[in-house]
């Protein structure tokens, strides 16, 4: 009896999605940084970490300070603040 208990837990485990598995396309910083050093030359000042995108601060080469809204998801600029 206690086997089929444990069967039964175990083939229900299995079928219960992975909470993580949804996020396997999910970028790091370090690509996100890369991704937007390919959208912008310049220095990365600062990368901020929000729920679904990571911002990109670069100083371009003549002064300009701009924002590269990267989502977290896709890896995709959903955004350039100037």
């Amino acid at each position: 009896m206690f086997r089929i208990i444990t069967a039964l837990f175990m083939s229900l485990a299995l079928c219960i999605p992975n909470a993580y598995s949804q996020d396997s396309k999910a970028i790091d910083k370090k690509q996100a940084v890369a991704i937007a050093k390919q959208k912008e030359d310049g220095k990365v000042l600062k990368i901020t970490e929000q729920k679904d995108t990571f911002i990109v601060r670069i100083l371009k080469p003549k002064g300009r300070v701009i924002d590269i809204i990267v989502s977290k998801h896709t890896g995709q600029v959903e955004k350039e603040k100037f």
